[in-house]
Parts: C-alpha cells; sequence; structure tokens
C-alpha cells in the first residue's frame, strides 16, 4: 500500500477487495475469512479488512500486507456508524465489498446502500435464529445485495426458502483450508500425553505398550463451547461407548478442544456420568495440526452447522470424522460413491456412539476411511478452490 501525502487517501493499483466483518474474534467464520485475507494477499491482491467493533484474536493472523481498519462501533444502535463505514469504503474504493455474518452483513449494505460499491454477503450457516424482522431486513437489502454467497447448499436452501430471496442472488462457494499445512501435523506426542502414557516405560495404565495401539482411542472434537455445538450429546454417546461391554478393553479419552460459555456446565454433566477419567479438555489451543493428528476420530454432535472447517482440517489431516447431519455438515464429509472420510449420523447420542463404535472395532476401516479422508480433502477441501470462485465473482461483479 502507498499514502499520498498531500491528501492522506490511498494510491492502489490492481485488484482492490475490502472486507467487512464484526470482529476477528475466535470462531470458524473469522478463521476463515482471515486465511481467505491471507491467500488474497499472496495473490497479489491489495486486502482491506475492516472491522466494525474491534479488531479481535485473530487479527493477528493477517499476513503484513493487509492493511487493517477498525471503526469502534458501540454496543446497540450506532448511528455513527454508517457514515464512517461509508467514508473508510470510499477511501478504500474496491472493486466491491464482501461482508461476513449478520452484523457485517447488515450494517455494510445499510452503509451502502445508495452508494456506487456492489456488495457480495457471505452467509455461514442456517440462521434459524432469526426473528421475523431480522428476515425481513435480509429481503430489503437484498434490493442492493450484488450476490449472496452461502457456505453449503443448505444455507442457500435456508435463504431461498425460508427467508424467501431470489434464487439467481444466491451462490454456494464452500469453505476451504489450508490443506497442506493440516496434512502435515504430528500428533504422537500428544496421544502419548492424552493416553496417560509414561514416557520412561512407553506404557499406559493396564494396556500394551504401544501408544498407537488399536486398542488405545483417543476421539477428539475442536470447537468453540457454546450450546449449538451440543456437547451433552457427545457426553452421552462417550457414556455409551464406556459401558459397551464389547469396548471395555479399549482405552477410550475424548479431547474437547476449545474454550466458551458452556464450559463450566459441560464439565458438571461430564462429572455427573462419572467420566472425568475419560474427557480431557485442553481449552484454547494454537497447535491444531498436531492436535488433529493425534485423533483417531474426530466428533462434531452440533444441532447447527455452516461448513465446519474442523471437519475439512480433520480429513486433510487423515482423521476419519463422525459428524451430525445438521446444516452444512452433509457437504463436509469426504465422499466418492461407496468410499467415505467418516460418517453422517443423525443428531442423536445413540447414532453418534454406534458410528464411533463401528470405527473404534475395526481399525481397517477406519485406516481406509482416513486414507481416503487426506486424498479427497486434498483435491477438494483446499482453501485456494475457494478464493478462485470469490475471486471470480468479485471481478465479475466489480467489472
Amino acid at each position: 500500500m502507498m499514502v499520498d501525502a498531500g491528501s492522506g487517501k490511498l494510491v492502489q493499483s490492481g485488484n482492490v477487495i475490502a472486507l467487512t466483518i464484526e470482529a476477528l474474534t475466535v470462531g470458524g467464520a473469522e478463521r476463515m475469512l482471515v486465511a481467505m485475507a491471507n491467500e488474497f494477499d499472496r495473490l497479489g491482491w491489495q486486502v482491506h479488512m475492516v472491522c466494525l467493533t474491534q479488531a479481535g484474536e485473530l487479527a493477528d493472523e493477517l499476513n503484513d500486507g493487509i492493511v487493517l481498519h477498525v471503526l469502534n462501533k458501540r454496543p446497540g444502535l450506532d448511528l455513527k456508524l454508517p457514515g464512517n463505514l461509508h467514508r473508510c469504503i470510499r477511501e478504500i474504493n474496491p472493486i466491491c465489498v464482501n461482508s461476513h455474518l449478520w452484523v457485517a452483513n447488515t450494517w455494510t449494505r445499510i452503509a451502502l446502500y445508495f452508494s456506487r460499491f456492489k456488495v457480495v454477503a457471505t452467509e455461514h450457516s442456517r440462521d434459524t435464529w432469526k426473528p421475523w424482522h431480522y428476515r425481513q431486513i435480509d429481503r430489503l437489502l437484498a434490493l442492493r445485495t450484488a450476490a449472496l454467497v452461502s457456505v453449503s447448499s443448505d444455507t442457500a436452501d435456508f435463504y431461498r426458502e425460508e427467508v424467501g430471496l431470489d434464487d439467481a442472488l444466491l451462490r454456494v462457494i464452500n469453505n476451504g483450508v489450508d490443506t497442506a499445512l493440516y496434512a502435515d501435523g504430528s500428533g504422537a506426542q500428544l496421544r502419548k500425553q492424552w493416553l496417560g502414557v509414561d514416557e520412561s516405560t512407553d506404557t499406559a495404565e493396564g494396556f500394551q505398550s504401544d501408544a498407537t495401539s488399536t486398542r488405545q482411542v483417543v476421539l477428539g472434537t475442536v470447537g468453540r463451547l457454546v450450546p449449538a455445538k451440543n456437547h451433552n450429546r457427545l457426553m452421552d454417546a462417550l457414556h455409551l461407548l464406556v459401558n459397551d461391554p464389547d469396548l471395555h478393553a479399549y482405552v477410550i479419552k475424548l479431547v474437547v478442544v476449545g474454550d466458551g460459555s458452556e464450559q463450566p456446565a459441560i464439565a458438571d454433566y461430564v462429572a455427573s456420568l462419572g467420566l472425568q477419567d475419560h474427557v480431557v479438555f485442553t481449552g484454547t489451543r494454537h497447535d491444531i495440526p498436531d492436535v488433529l493428528a493425534a485423533f483417531d476420530l474426530f466428533v462434531l454432535s452440533s444441532d447447527r452447522e455452516g461448513h465446519p472447517l474442523t471437519a475439512l482440517e480433520a480429513q486433510a489431516a487423515g482423521t476419519p470424522v463422525v459428524l451430525t447431519d445438521a446444516g452444512g455438515s452433509s457437504e463436509a464429509v469426504a465422499r466418492l460413491g461407496e468410499r467415505r472420510g467418516g460418517a453422517l449420523v443423525e443428531r442423536s447420542s445413540e447414532a453418534l456412539a454406534e458410528a464411533l463404535r463401528e470405527l473404534i472395532l475395526d481399525p481397517v476401516l477406519r485406516q481406509q476411511c482416513a486414507d481416503f479422508a487426506r486424498t479427497f480433502a486434498l483435491t477438494h477441501f483446499d482453501q485456494k478452490q475457494m478464493v478462485e470462485r470469490y475471486a471470480t465473482l468479485f471481478e465479475n461483479i466489480g467489472g
């Protein structure tokens, strides 16, 4: 970026894009947006990240070449925000503006409603929580929306069928991840730690000495500890597994990675089920490639998902997934013909437990799923494909 010393305005060349979001706090959509911004920057675009309220923790992960704007929106209805945002976008002068999630999607389109700038809004989930007046706002703002990107077909169906948006407005662009990064993880040490392996003897209590034994199983989940993820369902499934007579000879550990408002309640529920020796809470971690490589199976027990990044990352790491059929999760399981990178099950603890049980008891099937998941992810889940589709959309709209 160059700055005109006389006017203070940006002097630009090449493609310029402005990305808007409420804040880059920890979350799947926010992580995706940071990765997307960095990839656009790598490709030579001039990228401007506009955070409406605060920068957020993930802002530190933006490439140095990305310009960060923080507008310090006040809580609630901030009548100064539309003017501030309009001025910011006018100075950036992008080919179009791409907003993400409800707050930024709403305020960005309000601020630019009567401007020449075109807005591409991205929705990351089936937002059934929206009351009728929010849906009416979405319909009104659609009149000044160049395109609405949904991260899954399920999300697009929601905005078509329940919000009432025109099908011609909708585009589906699945999320993508840095598959090479996750394929390069090393989980051996974390497995030993979570299985309780004594480094001096390399044995786990009362079990085989090989820390990678098929009778020592590490299940794992990564994400925010919030109601939509329904971790209690996962604990119920775990309770079924540890009390299954066919699995009594197995060491089964469930590793829960992430923080959130539900953590105390989930810990209490684990204690009520007597599962304290089987569950490890790690909090937020920054070595996710290694974490995913340490899991034998990755699990999501969600009630609602957009297009879960962690499931894509797990498969890139060669870890099979078991996901509840929640929103866009059906598009996050590698599949080709009869081959699968895991299982998609109904939203019940019994269905989760049954799918996990099958994969635990059949290590050959588990390895086949792992090998296919990694191969498929490298080809179909990479973020480069996602960015290419966004770039084509931005150029077509901006042209």
